[in-house]
Protein backbone atom coordinates (compact mmCIF):
# COMPACT_ATOMS: atom_id res chain seq x y z
CA UNK A 1 0.00 0.00 0.00
CA UNK A 2 1.21 3.48 -0.84
CA UNK A 3 0.19 6.53 1.13
CA UNK A 4 1.14 10.17 1.36
CA UNK A 5 3.93 10.94 3.74
CA UNK A 6 2.47 11.27 7.23
CA UNK A 7 3.48 14.86 7.85
CA UNK A 8 2.06 15.90 4.50
CA UNK A 9 -1.12 14.04 5.43
CA UNK A 10 -1.18 15.91 8.74
CA UNK A 11 -1.14 19.12 6.77
CA UNK A 12 -4.08 17.91 4.71
CA UNK A 13 -5.97 17.03 7.90
CA UNK A 14 -5.52 20.49 9.38
CA UNK A 15 -2.05 20.63 10.93
CA UNK A 16 0.22 23.43 9.84
CA UNK A 17 3.71 22.79 8.42
CA UNK A 18 5.11 24.47 11.55
CA UNK A 19 3.34 21.90 13.73
CA UNK A 20 4.45 18.98 11.61
CA UNK A 21 8.02 19.86 10.89
CA UNK A 22 8.85 22.53 13.45
CA UNK A 23 9.74 26.14 12.84
CA UNK A 24 12.96 26.61 10.88
CA UNK A 25 13.00 23.10 9.45
CA UNK A 26 13.20 22.31 5.75
CA UNK A 27 9.94 22.65 3.83
CA UNK A 28 7.79 19.57 3.42
CA UNK A 29 7.58 17.90 0.02
CA UNK A 30 5.04 15.38 -1.16
CA UNK A 31 6.51 11.90 -1.39
CA UNK A 32 5.20 8.36 -1.65
CA UNK A 33 6.12 5.94 1.11
CA UNK A 34 5.13 2.64 2.66
CA UNK A 35 2.97 2.02 5.70
CA UNK A 36 6.18 1.11 7.56
CA UNK A 37 7.58 4.54 6.78
CA UNK A 38 4.41 6.18 8.01
CA UNK A 39 4.57 4.21 11.25
CA UNK A 40 8.20 5.27 11.69
CA UNK A 41 7.05 8.88 11.42
CA UNK A 42 4.40 8.22 14.06
CA UNK A 43 7.06 6.70 16.30
CA UNK A 44 9.28 9.77 15.90
CA UNK A 45 6.38 12.09 16.66
CA UNK A 46 5.40 10.13 19.77
CA UNK A 47 8.99 10.24 20.97
CA UNK A 48 9.69 13.92 20.39
CA UNK A 49 6.32 15.65 19.99
CA UNK A 50 4.32 17.73 22.43
CA UNK A 51 1.42 16.07 24.31
CA UNK A 52 -1.06 17.72 21.92
CA UNK A 53 0.87 16.48 18.89
CA UNK A 54 1.07 12.96 20.32
CA UNK A 55 -2.70 12.94 20.78
CA UNK A 56 -3.08 14.18 17.20
CA UNK A 57 -0.88 11.37 15.89
CA UNK A 58 -2.85 8.68 17.72
CA UNK A 59 -6.11 10.08 16.39
CA UNK A 60 -4.62 10.31 12.90
CA UNK A 61 -3.59 6.66 13.00
CA UNK A 62 -7.08 5.65 14.13
CA UNK A 63 -8.59 7.54 11.22
CA UNK A 64 -6.14 6.03 8.75
CA UNK A 65 -6.45 2.45 10.01
CA UNK A 66 -9.55 1.34 8.02
CA UNK A 67 -7.62 1.98 4.80
CA UNK A 68 -4.47 0.15 5.90
CA UNK A 69 -3.77 -3.56 5.24
CA UNK A 70 -4.94 -5.51 8.28
CA UNK A 71 -2.12 -8.04 8.26
CA UNK A 72 0.53 -5.33 8.11
CA UNK A 73 -1.10 -3.43 10.96
CA UNK A 74 -1.50 -6.59 13.02
CA UNK A 75 2.12 -7.58 12.47
CA UNK A 76 3.38 -4.15 13.46
CA UNK A 77 1.30 -4.25 16.65
CA UNK A 78 2.44 -7.73 17.65
CA UNK A 79 6.12 -6.89 17.16
CA UNK A 80 5.99 -3.49 18.88
CA UNK A 81 7.68 -3.06 22.27
CA UNK A 82 7.42 0.68 22.94
CA UNK A 83 4.28 1.26 25.10
CA UNK A 84 3.25 4.46 23.35
CA UNK A 85 3.39 2.77 19.97
CA UNK A 86 1.58 -0.27 21.42
CA UNK A 87 -1.25 2.06 22.46
CA UNK A 88 -1.28 3.84 19.10
CA UNK A 89 -1.31 0.61 17.06
CA UNK A 90 -3.81 -1.03 19.40
CA UNK A 91 -6.03 2.01 18.98
CA UNK A 92 -5.70 1.73 15.21
CA UNK A 93 -6.78 -1.93 15.27
CA UNK A 94 -9.67 -1.08 17.60
CA UNK A 95 -10.80 1.76 15.35
CA UNK A 96 -10.57 -0.46 12.28
CA UNK A 97 -12.57 -3.19 14.01
CA UNK A 98 -15.26 -0.70 15.04
CA UNK A 99 -15.45 1.03 11.65
CA UNK A 100 -15.66 -2.29 9.78
CA UNK A 101 -18.13 -3.79 12.29
CA UNK A 102 -15.79 -6.76 12.58
CA UNK A 103 -15.07 -7.63 16.25
CA UNK A 104 -12.56 -10.28 15.22
CA UNK A 105 -10.15 -7.60 13.95
CA UNK A 106 -9.59 -6.60 17.56
CA UNK A 107 -8.47 -10.13 18.50
CA UNK A 108 -4.72 -9.31 18.26
CA UNK A 109 -5.15 -6.60 20.90
CA UNK A 110 -7.07 -8.89 23.25
CA UNK A 111 -4.58 -11.72 22.72
CA UNK A 112 -1.69 -9.42 23.61
CA UNK A 113 -3.47 -8.15 26.74
CA UNK A 114 -3.94 -11.76 27.83
CA UNK A 115 -0.32 -12.79 27.31
CA UNK A 116 1.61 -9.56 27.97
CA UNK A 117 3.95 -9.76 30.97
CA UNK A 118 5.16 -6.15 30.89
CA UNK A 119 2.65 -4.00 32.85
CA UNK A 120 3.40 -0.84 30.84
CA UNK A 121 2.73 -2.55 27.51
CA UNK A 122 -0.30 -4.36 28.87
CA UNK A 123 -1.79 -1.10 30.14
CA UNK A 124 -0.98 0.55 26.80
CA UNK A 125 -2.80 -2.19 24.88
CA UNK A 126 -5.82 -1.75 27.16
CA UNK A 127 -5.81 2.02 26.54
CA UNK A 128 -5.86 1.26 22.83
CA UNK A 129 -9.46 0.05 23.30
CA UNK A 130 -10.68 3.55 24.19
CA UNK A 131 -13.06 5.38 21.92
CA UNK A 132 -15.04 2.31 20.80
CA UNK A 133 -17.81 0.23 22.36
CA UNK A 134 -15.23 -1.99 24.00
CA UNK A 135 -17.55 -3.56 26.59
CA UNK A 136 -19.84 -4.84 23.84
CA UNK A 137 -16.86 -5.95 21.73
CA UNK A 138 -15.27 -7.86 24.61
CA UNK A 139 -18.56 -9.61 25.18
CA UNK A 140 -18.79 -10.66 21.53
CA UNK A 141 -15.21 -11.86 21.18
CA UNK A 142 -14.92 -13.47 24.63
CA UNK A 143 -11.88 -14.59 26.58
CA UNK A 144 -11.26 -11.27 28.34
CA UNK A 145 -13.22 -8.96 30.62
CA UNK A 146 -12.70 -5.69 32.45
CA UNK A 147 -13.79 -7.40 35.68
CA UNK A 148 -10.86 -9.80 35.26
CA UNK A 149 -8.39 -7.04 34.39
CA UNK A 150 -9.48 -4.95 37.38
CA UNK A 151 -7.94 -7.68 39.56
CA UNK A 152 -4.56 -7.48 37.81
CA UNK A 153 -1.62 -7.12 40.25
CA UNK A 154 -0.33 -4.04 38.37
CA UNK A 155 -1.79 -0.65 39.42
CA UNK A 156 -0.99 0.67 35.94
CA UNK A 157 -3.18 -1.99 34.36
CA UNK A 158 -6.03 -1.32 36.79
CA UNK A 159 -5.78 2.43 36.10
CA UNK A 160 -6.09 1.72 32.38
CA UNK A 161 -9.26 -0.29 32.99
CA UNK A 162 -10.80 2.51 35.06
CA UNK A 163 -9.86 5.09 32.43
CA UNK A 164 -11.43 2.99 29.66
CA UNK A 165 -14.73 2.50 31.46
CA UNK A 166 -15.05 6.12 32.53
CA UNK A 167 -14.30 7.39 29.03
CA UNK A 168 -16.59 4.87 27.36
CA UNK A 169 -19.40 5.81 29.72
CA UNK A 170 -19.02 9.56 29.22
CA UNK A 171 -17.76 9.99 25.65
CA UNK A 172 -19.08 6.99 23.73
CA UNK A 173 -22.49 6.46 25.36
CA UNK A 174 -22.92 9.70 27.35
CA UNK A 175 -24.02 7.77 30.42
CA UNK A 176 -26.82 5.91 28.65
CA UNK A 177 -25.48 2.36 28.30
CA UNK A 178 -26.57 -0.26 30.82
CA UNK A 179 -23.81 -2.75 29.97
CA UNK A 180 -21.01 -0.23 30.51
CA UNK A 181 -22.44 0.94 33.86
CA UNK A 182 -23.00 -2.59 35.12
CA UNK A 183 -19.53 -3.67 33.99
CA UNK A 184 -18.09 -0.75 35.95
CA UNK A 185 -19.99 -1.80 39.08
CA UNK A 186 -18.89 -5.42 38.77
CA UNK A 187 -15.29 -4.39 38.14
CA UNK A 188 -15.30 -2.05 41.15
CA UNK A 189 -16.96 -4.43 43.58
CA UNK A 190 -14.66 -7.30 42.52
CA UNK A 191 -11.51 -5.25 42.94
CA UNK A 192 -9.01 -5.21 45.81
CA UNK A 193 -8.08 -1.61 45.01
CA UNK A 194 -10.48 0.60 47.05
CA UNK A 195 -9.17 3.88 45.66
CA UNK A 196 -9.64 2.96 42.00
CA UNK A 197 -12.90 1.16 42.71
CA UNK A 198 -14.19 4.33 44.37
CA UNK A 199 -13.15 6.40 41.37
CA UNK A 200 -15.03 4.05 39.06
CA UNK A 201 -18.22 4.15 41.14
CA UNK A 202 -18.06 7.92 41.55
CA UNK A 203 -17.56 8.80 37.89
CA UNK A 204 -19.68 6.29 35.93
CA UNK A 205 -23.37 7.05 35.40
CA UNK A 206 -25.84 4.65 37.04
CA UNK A 207 -29.01 5.91 35.37
CA UNK A 208 -29.51 2.72 33.32
CA UNK A 209 -28.50 -0.02 35.79
CA UNK A 210 -30.91 -2.82 36.62
CA UNK A 211 -32.42 -3.88 39.94
CA UNK A 212 -29.82 -6.56 40.62
CA UNK A 213 -26.98 -4.04 40.24
CA UNK A 214 -28.75 -1.64 42.60
CA UNK A 215 -28.93 -4.47 45.14
CA UNK A 216 -25.23 -5.18 44.69
CA UNK A 217 -24.42 -1.54 45.37
CA UNK A 218 -26.75 -1.41 48.38
CA UNK A 219 -24.97 -4.39 49.92
CA UNK A 220 -21.72 -2.42 49.66
CA UNK A 221 -23.01 0.46 51.80
CA UNK A 222 -21.35 -1.07 54.84
CA UNK A 223 -17.95 -1.71 53.27
CA UNK A 224 -15.20 -1.21 55.82
CA UNK A 225 -13.39 1.33 53.63
CA UNK A 226 -14.98 4.79 54.08
CA UNK A 227 -13.80 6.03 50.68
CA UNK A 228 -15.53 3.10 49.00
CA UNK A 229 -18.65 3.56 51.14
CA UNK A 230 -18.84 7.20 50.09
CA UNK A 231 -18.38 6.31 46.41
CA UNK A 232 -21.11 3.66 46.69
CA UNK A 233 -23.46 6.21 48.22
CA UNK A 234 -22.72 8.62 45.38
CA UNK A 235 -23.30 5.90 42.77
CA UNK A 236 -26.65 5.03 44.34
CA UNK A 237 -27.67 8.66 44.07
CA UNK A 238 -27.82 8.24 40.30
CA UNK A 239 -29.92 5.06 39.99
CA UNK A 240 -33.16 4.94 37.96
CA UNK A 241 -36.26 6.58 39.38
CA UNK A 242 -37.96 3.22 39.91
CA UNK A 243 -35.32 2.41 42.54
CA UNK A 244 -35.11 5.82 44.17
CA UNK A 245 -37.53 5.42 47.09
CA UNK A 246 -35.95 2.26 48.53
CA UNK A 247 -32.42 3.51 47.93
CA UNK A 248 -33.15 6.89 49.54
CA UNK A 249 -34.40 5.13 52.67
CA UNK A 250 -31.23 3.01 52.84
CA UNK A 251 -28.98 6.03 52.44
CA UNK A 252 -30.94 8.00 55.06
CA UNK A 253 -30.48 5.13 57.52
CA UNK A 254 -26.77 5.05 56.70
CA UNK A 255 -26.46 8.78 57.37
CA UNK A 256 -27.81 8.26 60.87
CA UNK A 257 -25.32 5.52 61.75
CA UNK A 258 -22.14 6.21 59.75
CA UNK A 259 -19.79 8.61 61.53
CA UNK A 260 -17.47 9.32 58.61
CA UNK A 261 -17.89 12.97 57.46
CA UNK A 262 -17.27 12.21 53.78
CA UNK A 263 -19.80 9.38 53.78
CA UNK A 264 -22.37 11.66 55.40
CA UNK A 265 -21.61 14.42 52.89
CA UNK A 266 -22.08 11.96 50.01
CA UNK A 267 -25.32 10.74 51.61
CA UNK A 268 -26.78 14.25 51.73
CA UNK A 269 -25.96 14.74 48.07
CA UNK A 270 -27.59 11.45 47.07
CA UNK A 271 -30.69 12.07 49.19
CA UNK A 272 -31.10 15.46 47.48
CA UNK A 273 -30.53 13.97 44.02
CA UNK A 274 -32.91 11.06 44.48
CA UNK A 275 -35.76 13.15 45.82
CA UNK A 276 -35.09 16.63 44.44
CA UNK A 277 -37.70 18.97 45.97
CA UNK A 278 -39.37 16.03 47.70
CA UNK A 279 -36.26 15.40 49.78
CA UNK A 280 -36.38 18.68 51.71
CA UNK A 281 -38.32 17.22 54.64
CA UNK A 282 -35.88 14.29 54.85
CA UNK A 283 -32.92 16.67 54.91
CA UNK A 284 -34.62 18.75 57.64
CA UNK A 285 -35.08 15.63 59.75
CA UNK A 286 -31.34 14.94 59.67
CA UNK A 287 -30.24 18.26 61.19
CA UNK A 288 -29.90 16.92 64.71
CA UNK A 289 -27.83 13.88 63.71
CA UNK A 290 -24.59 15.77 63.09
CA UNK A 291 -24.45 19.55 63.74
CA UNK A 292 -21.21 19.80 61.73
CA UNK A 293 -23.25 19.04 58.59
CA UNK A 294 -25.65 21.98 59.10
CA UNK A 295 -24.10 24.13 56.37
CA UNK A 296 -24.31 21.24 53.89
CA UNK A 297 -27.95 20.62 54.73
CA UNK A 298 -28.81 24.31 54.53
CA UNK A 299 -27.13 24.65 51.14
CA UNK A 300 -28.97 21.65 49.69
CA UNK A 301 -32.33 22.82 51.02
CA UNK A 302 -31.83 26.36 49.68
CA UNK A 303 -30.79 25.05 46.27
CA UNK A 304 -33.71 22.63 46.08
CA UNK A 305 -36.22 25.32 47.02
CA UNK A 306 -35.31 27.25 43.88
CA UNK A 307 -37.28 24.71 41.86
CA UNK A 308 -34.55 23.96 39.34
CA UNK A 309 -35.50 21.01 37.14
CA UNK A 310 -32.08 19.62 36.24
CA UNK A 311 -29.76 18.01 38.74
CA UNK A 312 -26.67 19.67 37.27
CA UNK A 313 -28.24 23.08 37.95
CA UNK A 314 -29.15 22.15 41.52
CA UNK A 315 -25.62 20.89 42.13
CA UNK A 316 -24.08 24.05 40.68
CA UNK A 317 -26.33 26.27 42.82
CA UNK A 318 -25.44 24.32 45.96
CA UNK A 319 -21.74 24.73 45.23
CA UNK A 320 -22.25 28.46 44.68
CA UNK A 321 -23.97 28.79 48.04
CA UNK A 322 -21.04 27.21 49.87
CA UNK A 323 -18.38 29.46 48.31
Amino acid sequence: MKTHHLFLALGLFGATPALAAGEGHAPIHQVECSVDSMLNDVRLGLKKGTPAFKKYLKNFLREAAPGMPFEQLRSAFEQERDPEMVEALGGALAARSSRNSNPQEISPVLARINRESDPASKAAAIRGLRGIGSVETLGKVGGLSYEQLMRDPSPEVREAVVGNLIEENSKVYFGHDKAVSETAVNAALGSNDPKLAAKLLSEVSMEKVGHQTVQQLSQNLHNEDPTLRGATVKALGGVPGSESSTVRNSITDLYRTDNDPQVRKAALESIARLGMGGSISTLESLRSVDPSMSKEIDAWITALKKGLQEWSLVEREKQRLLK
